[in-house]
């Protein structure tokens, strides 16, 4: 029975009951053997069914009302409004902005996905089936390719999510976006492709990857540094290894002059550029060889008078020429070598050669020995002369430093002071090396150093000590710029020139590649009272254990001893690690509240350990009088060194006259060699 004929047939039961109940007057009810008449309105039980038939009717009433005028409203619509309803709104075109606005915030949530390393997010925002499920957009709407996040999109700092992906070492998320065709020659605000930031962060897995799927090698980022200079740098060994192999390989130079192989103090390292040298020589001399061949074959037959047939130098190797052909190609040979060799080997040319190549190359005889300035475990250090310049000789002794194992010490020197060039570092002039000897020639200092200075003058005013330190943390600022530690600065190493301006020195124990303020380097070094409390615990340090250094510097410079000082070795370290600091009350208020905010213990709290570095600890109250432009022009009024150094005699006999410039010999230390370009 469909439910229109059964409302009918209630409505109809109803109507006859009805009829039936106005029919009788009364109701009899059984009441067990008495009987008792009551009226309709007094039956409980007749009044319950009248309310329920009554609701039900209005029910039946109201469903029925509600199909009638939902019919009436049907028969109203056109077919043309029909149509228009069934059809799905064009949502996009109605709202251009908003369309917009949503690809934006894909973006930003592509990019922010990436850091989170969240590769599977990331996927999915390049999928434009999943972007409408996540926006709600409804299934009615047609879905647009283009509503995804753009693969290619950079962050504030011109970063791809292939550049995140490769510093946050997700193998995963490089893989995927390679294989959705990512550019990978796209520059970040360094200019540092994917593949250098892959060689810089060091990681060989995925450096491999976006070389299998043909990132540039030779790309230069804004530094002029290739990531062959990077993994040089860092020691990448494998990286290295995989960019050697690589058949397009340029040598390049960075904005400083320096080749990747410059950067180089791992022996194994040298091995390797030893070894591709080597195997890049041996092709090298065989396309020679082939190619003489060729020209000494065609040299023959032109002379002989051959056909052409007769000379395929390709396909006729020698081994298949007969007897005639061999002893004439050899005899006209011969004739060729001697004319070739009488052109380029004459007697006054090879002289001219040699004499050529010495004025090129620079050697101890070209210095003037006046005197000994001073000695260490290692080597010696001269006052020399050239060109009526004087200048500081630094000699390590080959044998001594082999020996030890600490020829990456020297390197470090070597390779710190050739890359610096500041008002308040010592410069470089030339490096070069002997059988038995490493050479560096440095700037001279006459007036000494701050270690010699304070012995004779117990402590130095506050005054004076200001105008070093300023021109120390400059110093150190270039340093950082350049991602190097100093980790020895200690007043036996901070010179002084002519004018009493402080030049930094010996840079044995630096570490380059260092762009962290509080880790990154491991090593336990530095003097024992100029110790570091995060170097002794050996948990890591960076960039702030050279504000920590400043610190005790100008302590001991106040005071005359360095902070926490004892002659016992374990209660020093005990000291630096636990004890309170005790600053005299001679020491302005403000300077005493800079010593305390360098020699925190906690590096991570230390002034300057944020990201402004130098710049936290010159915008110190301390500084408050300070134009640092001045300092860095060495136009501060300093006083002037009043003694000279006591340099020990040499006579009139040079040294090293009997040392010999060697290019090539089995001690030979690579990369040591270097001149200063004006």
């Amino acid at each position: 029975m469909s439910q229109e004929k059964f409302k009918r047939y209630k409505l109809n039961v109803f109507l006859l009951q009805k009829n039936k109940m106005k029919s009788e007057e009364r109701v009899i009810t059984n009441t067990s053997t008495n009987f008792h008449a009551l009226s309709p309105q007094q039956s409980p039980k007749i009044t319950s069914i009248l309310n329920r038939t009554k609701l039900s009717l209005e029910r039946s009433r109201s469903s029925h009302r509600m199909e009638k005028i939902m019919i009436l409203n049907k028969k109203k619509v056109s077919k043309n409004e029909i149509y228009n309803i069934n059809k799905p709104k064009d949502f996009f075109n109605d709202s251009p902005n908003l369309i917009e606005e949503m690809k934006y915030d894909i973006n930003i949530q592509f990019l922010k996905e990436c850091k989170s390393n969240n590769a599977g997010a990331c996927l999915q925002l390049l999928e434009p089936t999943i972007v409408h499920q996540v926006l709600n957009i409804s299934p009615s709407i047609p879905i647009r390719a283009d509503l995804k996040a753009n693969l290619n999109i950079q962050d504030a700092n011109q970063n791809t999510a292939l550049h995140i992906a490769v510093k946050n070492g997700n193998v995963q998320l490089v893989q995927a976006l390679i294989y959705k065709q990512i550019n990978l020659e796209i520059e970040n605000s360094e200019k540092m492709t994917s593949l250098i930031l892959a060689s810089y962060h060091g990681n060989e897995e995925i450096f491999q990857i976006l070389i299998n799927a043909g990132a540039q090698v030779n790309h230069q980022d804004m530094y002029g540094n290739t990531c062959l200079h990077y993994a040089c740098k860092f020691n990448r060994k494998e990286i290295v290894t995989l960019i050697l192999q690589h058949p397009n390989l340029i040598f390049k130079s960075n904005n400083d002059q320096k080749y990747p192989d410059y950067y180089i103090h791992d022996s194994e390292i040298i091995q390797l550029f030893t070894q591709f040298q080597l195997e890049h020589s041996k092709q090298k001399r065989k396309a020679k060889e082939v190619q003489i061949q060729n020209i000494q074959m065609e040299y023959y037959c032109k002379s002989s008078n051959f056909s052409k047939n007769q000379c395929k130098l390709q396909n006729s190797p020698i081994q298949n020429l007969s007897l005639e052909t061999k002893q004439g190609m050899l005899k006209h040979i011969r004739s060729y070598n001697q004319i070739k060799k009488g052109k380029t080997n004459t007697p006054s040319t090879i002289d001219s050669m040699k004499q050529s190549k010495r004025e090129e190359k620079v050697g101890p005889s070209q210095f003037k020995v006046l005197g000994l300035l001073g000695k260490g475990s290692f080597g010696q250090v001269y006052l020399v002369q050239k060109n009526k310049k004087l200048y500081a000789m630094k000699v390590l002794l080959k044998s001594m430093i082999l020996k030890q194992n600490i020829c990456r010490y020297a390197i470090t020197e070597r390779n710190v002071l050739s890359v610096t060039s500041h008002p308040f570092i010592v410069k470089l002039r030339y490096a070069f090396q002997t059988e038995d000897k490493l050479f560096m020639i440095l700037d001279y200092c006459p007036g000494g150093d701050l270690g010699m200075l304070l012995c004779k003058i117990k402590r130095f005013p506050e005054e004076l000590v200001k105008l070093y330190t300023c021109e120390i943390i400059l110093a150190l600022e270039d340093l950082h710029k350049r991602d190097i530690i100093f980790r020895d600065l200690k007043p036996d190493n901070i010179l002084l020139d002519a004018d009493g301006h402080v030049l930094l020195t010996d840079f044995g124990l630096s570490k380059e590649g260092i762009p962290q303020s509080s880790k990154g380097a491991q090593s336990f070094c530095g003097s024992v009272a100029y110790l570091a409390p995060e170097m002794l615990k050996r948990q890591g340090h960076g960039k702030a254990v050279d504000w920590y250094l400043l610190g005790v510097v100008m302590y001991e410079l106040l005071v005359g001893l360095p902070p926490y000082y004892d002659n016992d070795r374990d209660t020093l370290f005990y000291n630096i690690e636990n004890a309170s600091l005790k600053i005299p009350q001679h020491i302005s208020i403000e300077c005493r509240t800079l010593l305390k905010s360098l020699l925190e213990r906690n590096p991570t709290k230390r002034l300057g350990s944020g990201e402004g570095d130098s710049l936290e600890i010159k915008v110190h109250p301390y500084f408050a009088d300070v134009d640092w432009e001045l300092v860095l022009n060495r136009e501060l009024s300093m006083p002037k060194p009043d003694y000279s150094l006591k340099i020990k005699s040499m006579g009139e006999q040079n040294v090293f006259d009997l040392q010999s410039f060697v290019e090539f010999e089995q001690s030979h230390v690579n990369g040591w060699s270097y001149v200063q370009r004006e």
